[in-house]
């Protein structure tokens, strides 16, 4: 046998038993170069020793070793690929070729297509990303409680009225706290209490509107409340808020002094809480600053259309010397006591009273002093009108004596006429002093002398009423002068010689001087 054939046909190695160890490869060589190779020697000269030390090496295969053609050990297809490959489905007549798909054109950056840009923008309409972001951060931010603020009401559900806040964000206020039943659209002004988690919603309050309190837990310094007056006492009123037990002094019951309380009993008055210490069961209430806030709202409403020259209607609610002061509605004004009346008047209460209506006018707005001038008698016709129509010269009329002064007195003809009779036309004698022929109140018959309309002056006389006196036959009245006191001297009399004059000494001696 030939080299070739025993390559071609190698003899198997010798079964080695599980027992035997495994034969070592012998050492390769050391050195920097191997020793050549001995020359081929036949197998058949190679005893079975030296077979067993050097076995021969088995060739190794590389990758799958099955046979492709085998299908037998080929993985099988899922069921439901099996069912769709035996029950392929129709689409159409159409040939696959034939189908075209519809190309999808992107336009945004988040990868949106065209019909999607066109949504948004027609929801936007003229908004802005900007303003949707600037929003959506608004939203994000949380109203403090107490805070005002204006907003429009958006819906009314039975005693629910719901408004839109600042964003997205929304509250809700109670009906029956609102003065004037409101509209939706309406523009309200309210106060953040808190906010419900749960509904995400602001619950909101109507300034000066009451709230319900049933333990110290609910109330705090400053709350509006609605109190029961139960009684009073000495120092002011007594009320009951549920089960709470509160005061009211009598300098915070109302606006002006109250005299008696009991009209109150029995009352429900809305009171703002000034005191609250629950340690020491105390409950300090005042309407008076409930009836402040709804003076100070009206007054600042009322000052910007007030102007000088309007005639409008009031209430008296004080008197004083110098005038009456007049509640128009929020705002007081004085009425001086020279505008109080045409005629001329010692106090207010001899025209006006506390408590009375009346119509003023408008005088003069100082809003820096907060002083309003007001007058009473600019409402009135002027008396000095039609005084050529009711008076003429040489009537004799019945009069009352106003005022008296050393050259005569005046006569009030009818309220804001007077006309005065001097001196020496009070009697056909010598009159050496007013006053003791006439006095400050008495009725007085007199005759008009004169009437000058646009000086408003009128001359009278009461000496022209009387009976003239006989006269002597030289012409003169048989009368003798008034019996009256003599007059008072210009200057008081002394009893001490008068200062100054020549018998003095000069002092001019002291130096040698003699004058």
């Amino acid at each position: 046998m030939t080299n070739e054939e025993q390559n071609a046909n190698p003899t198997p190695a010798p079964e080695v038993s599980a027992s035997q160890p495994p034969a070592t490869p012998a050492a390769k060589p050391a050195g920097p170069a191997a020793a050549p190779a001995a020359p081929a020697t036949p197998v058949a000269s190679v005893p079975v020793a030296a077979a067993a030390v050097q076995p021969a090496k088995p060739s190794v295969a590389i990758g799958s070793q099955r046979d492709p053609a085998d299908k037998s050990l080929s993985p099988s297809a899922p069921k439901a690929v099996q069912a769709a490959v035996a029950n392929p489905i129709k689409l159409s007549d159409q040939s696959v070729e034939e189908i075209k798909v519809e190309e999808v054109h992107i336009k945004s950056n988040a990868g949106l297509s065209e019909d999607v840009d066109a949504e948004i923008e027609a929801a936007l309409g003229d908004i802005s990303m900007d303003d949707v972001v600037s929003v959506a951060a608004t939203s994000a931010k949380e109203i403090e409680s107490g805070t005002r603020v204006k907003a429009p009401i958006t819906k009314i559900h039975e005693d629910n009225v719901f408004v839109k806040l600042e964003g997205q964000l929304e509250g809700v206020a109670t009906l029956h706290h609102f003065k004037e039943a409101p509209s939706e659209g309406d523009l309200v002004e309210l106060i953040v209490r808190s906010r419900n988690s749960e509904d995400g919603l602001y619950e909101l309050a109507v300034p000066g509107a009451a709230i319900g309190a049933s333990d110290w837990e609910d109330l705090n310094e400053g709350d509006v409340v609605e109190a029961t007056v139960t009684g009073t006492n000495t120092g002011g009123l007594e009320a009951s808020i549920g089960a709470l037990r509160g005061f009211i002094p009598a300098s915070q019951v109302s606006r002006f002094r109250v005299e008696d309380f009991s009209p109150y009993v029995g009352k429900k008055l809305t009171c703002v809480a000034v005191e609250v210490k629950p340690e020491k069961r105390r409950l300090v209430l005042s309407h008076r600053a409930v009836l402040d806030r709804e003076n100070e709202e009206k007054r600042v409403e009322l000052l910007k259309e007030l102007e000088a020259g309007q005639i409008r209607e009031g209430v008296v609610t004080k008197l004083m010397d110098f005038g009456a002061f007049c509640d128009l509605g929020g705002v007081e004004g004085l009425i001086h006591i020279s505008k109080l009346s045409w005629s001329r008047i010692k106090h207010p209460s001899e025209a006006v009273k506390e408590g009375e209506g009346v119509r003023v006018k408008v005088e003069s707005i100082d809003a820096e002093a907060n002083r309003i001038s007001l007058s009473l008698r600019d409402t009135m016709d002027h008396p000095w009108q039609n005084v050529s129509d009711d008076y003429s010269v040489d009537d004799i009329i019945q009069g009352k004596v106003t005022r008296i002064a050393d050259f005569g007195a005046f006569v009030q003809l009818m309220p804001g006429v007077e006309g005065l009779c001097h001196i020496s036309e009070l009697s056909y004698k010598r009159v050496a002093k007013v006053s003791s022929v006439i006095s400050e109140g008495q009725d007085l018959e007199v005759k008009i002398l004169s009437i000058d309309k646009e000086s408003q002056k009128i001359s009278l006389s009461h000496k022209a009423c009387l009976t003239p006196p006989p006269k002597k036959a030289d012409g003169k009245p048989a009368v003798a002068e008034v019996d009256e006191p003599a007059r008072d001297l210009a200057v008081p009399s002394r009893s001490e010689p008068l200062k100054g004059g020549n018998d003095r000494k000069s002092g001019g001696e002291s130096i040698g001087l003699k004058w």
